[in-house]
């Protein structure tokens, strides 16, 4: 049995635990899980999120025998009958809901009014906190528009007067909420707030941290609490109070409910779970009285964050070395690399990151998504760019076989991947409006936001490198379909490279392409340094052969795909398609190299040195235009030149 888990993103500490809840229903019923990252329903930010949507099309009974959608992370532009008839669209399939009550589906919710009960009774009768703030959420979550229903309905029913209540919105993030909260302070005459109620946790960090910076002392001068109980709340300064919801349990109730519907047994419609308020420091303006008829259910600070901060610094560290290393897995992926060079290193990548299993599947060709959908269209062909799985022993690096895979029938083919019930993520490869396939990994033990951001760097490869084998391949065929019509017309007699004619001809074409694909590259002018000593001391002969020794020498160190030509007696342009800057200092360092070499072995006894002047495409003021380009590049190969004589 194999269920599917659809959520927004992977990144939360939310969505983590839910997922290892489910994870557990799984185990103990042995199945199958994989988790869909679909980002956000209907996006309309003007990035490119909505593009994560297309994996939801694997979510058939030909992928799985039934699916949990989290509908609280799914709200965010939608209203709550829009999200319930989305997540009904995938019936007949068996389906779970965690979050809110859907009709009709089987439901995990949680009840969080009496804790919002007992905490504001504590923070009016006890800490006597008159007027409040409540952070919440913009957009259409039903689930939060409820939650502030009731906490301005309870706090009224404290005679609580609505002038002393407030509401501002923002999203449910630190940074957000902290230049939000930033933004309506300018706007405040004085801030006399007694206690701020956050949608989430990492609100009230932000709230508590907020109230650091304009000298406002938390709780001595206002109670902060949030809702949650992330891993962190035990661990800030002041210590947060929060509202336990039980993510694991919320995740476990919901897949053993869906198995138990597959197989055909009885299950309740709705699962209510209790929240729990988890009273800390963040609240405690007086001491807590705990024998308080609203503290019954109260939990407690208790001594585990001492074991807590035992453990935070070798955790910090950790974090950060995973931060590093994706770094420098980026700044790896920057250089211009084939995808034969590409598929060589990623499963050696992947596994560096603790993913113990792999499959990236590419379509045939890139498919252009330019507007938000809701449903993709899956292509019938793909293959099996790469992938392995460390516990069957497959590596597409020793098993050579073509893998072709029809995306509409199954996600992947046979025994590429063994899926358990720990869990496989899912997620979209695109770079801005293309889908160019997708990818299923076993995770390990790193952050989840680094899976997805190492999700986001290999999108962004695979995008460079498919550009760059579509220009290399362009350009190959432009190149032979004019040697074979004017192959005589276009190339230097002596040295076999273009002539002026070849260059401006394969150039325009050149930069003509690079425009349309919106590619960068470089422009260079050569120039071979005392040609006219040579000449003079040595014959023409003798610098028809330094010429000729230049061109060579050009030639072994730039690529097949490159431009080059010589233009005048001596002086050589090179166009190069998608080249660097850091990559053409290496070009120079082998080219200064090469020219003392054959200096050395040279019979008559004169050197040659070659002076260059590059430019980089596009440029502000010459954009793709390939004789002001030229010109630009003449001159700074002159300033070089004079360089060299002036050191002389």
């Amino acid at each position: 049995m194999r269920i599917g888990l659809v959520l927004d993103y992977v990144v939360s500490e939310y969505a983590d635990r839910i997922i290892r809840g489910v994870s557990l229903a799984c185990q103990e019923k042995s199945a199958e899980l994989v988790v869909f990252s679909v980002g956000r329903l209907q996006d309309l930010s003007g990035a490119f999120d909505y593009q994560n949507l297309s994996v939801s099309s694997f979510i058939s009974s030909k992928n799985l025998d039934g699916v949990i959608f989290i509908s609280g992370t799914m709200m965010h532009s939608l209203t709550k009958s829009e999200v319930a008839s989305y997540i009904k669209s995938f019936k007949p399939l068996p389906v779970a809901n965690i979050s809110m009550e859907i009709p009709g589906v089987t439901s995990v919710v949680v009840e969080n009014h009496e804790a919002y009960e007992a905490v504001i009774a504590e923070l009016v009768k006890r800490q006597r906190c008159r007027k409040f703030a409540i952070l919440g959420v913009r957009g259409n979550s039903s689930e939060i528009k409820n939650r502030i229903k009731n906490i301005k309905a309870i706090l009224e029913s404290y005679d609580i007067p609505e002038d002393n209540i407030t509401v501002w919105k923002s999203v449910l993030s630190y940074g957000p909420a902290l230049d939000d909260l930033r933004s309506a302070y300018k706007e405040m005459s004085s801030f006399n707030y007694d206690a701020i109620i956050c949608m989430n946790d990492e609100m009230a960090f932000a709230a508590m941290d907020f109230c650091a910076e304009i000298g406002k002392k938390v709780p001595n001068d206002v109670a902060v609490i949030g809702f949650d109980n992330l891993y962190y709340s035990d661990n800030s300064v002041p210590t947060l109070s929060t509202i336990k919801q039980n993510f694991e349990g919320q995740g476990y109730i919901a897949g053993i409910n869906l198995i138990n519907e597959i197989n055909g047994k009885p299950v309740d419609k709705l699962s209510v779970m209790k929240a729990i308020p988890v009273m800390r420091t963040s609240t405690r303006r007086v001491p807590y009285d705990k024998s308080a008829p609203h503290a019954k259910n109260f939990e407690f600070e208790t001594e585990d964050r001492k074991r807590f901060h035992a453990s935070s610094g070798t955790e910090w560290y950790r974090k950060k070395g995973e931060f590093y290393q994706t770094t420098t897995f980026y700044t790896e992926m920057q250089s211009d690399m084939t995808y034969d060079q590409l598929r060589a290193r990623i499963n050696d990548d992947l596994r560096s990151f603790g993913i113990s299993a792999s499959a990236i599947v590419l379509y045939e060709k890139p498919i252009e998504m330019t507007t938000p959908f809701e449903y993709f269209h899956l292509p019938k062909s793909a293959h099996l760019f790469s992938g392995f799985d460390d516990k069957s022993g497959f590596d597409s690096n020793v098993d050579k076989m073509d893998f072709i895979c029809n995306p509409k029938e199954k996600m992947l083919p046979e025994g590429i991947i063994k899926f358990g019930s720990d869990g496989v993520l899912v997620f979209a490869i695109y770079h801005s409006t293309l889908q160019y396939g997708y990818i299923i990994i076993r995770p390990g033990n790193y952050e989840s936001l680094i899976y997805d951001l190492f999700v986001k760097l290999l999108s962004s490869t695979i995008a460079s490198v498919y550009s760059f084998s579509l220009a290399h391949s362009e350009t190959s065929r432009v190149r032979q379909k004019i040697d074979e019509l004017d192959l005589i017309a276009s190339t230097d007699e002596l040295t076999g490279v273009y002539n002026r004619r070849g260059f401006y001809s394969f150039g325009e074409t050149t930069l003509k392409f690079a425009k349309a694909m919106g590619q960068s590259g470089i422009v260079i002018y050569c120039d071979m340094d005392g040609l006219k000593k040579i000449n003079d001391e040595y014959g023409h002969e003798a610098g028809d052969k330094a010429i000729l020794a230049e061109s060579i020498i050009l030639r072994s160190n730039f690529r097949s795909n490159d431009i080059i030509a010589r233009i005048g007696g001596d002086e050589f342009a090179i166009i190069c398609p998608g080249l660097t800057k850091k990559a053409l200092n290496s070009i120079r360092e082998h080219i200064d190299e090469d020219c003392r070499i054959w200096s050395g072995g040279n019979e008559l006894g004169f050197s040659i040195s070659i002076s260059m002047g590059s430019v980089q495409y596009p440029s502000p003021k010459m954009d793709y235009k390939i004789t002001p380009l030229l010109s630009e590049a003449d001159s700074l190969m002159y300033m070089e030149k004079r360089a060299k004589k002036a050191k002389k």
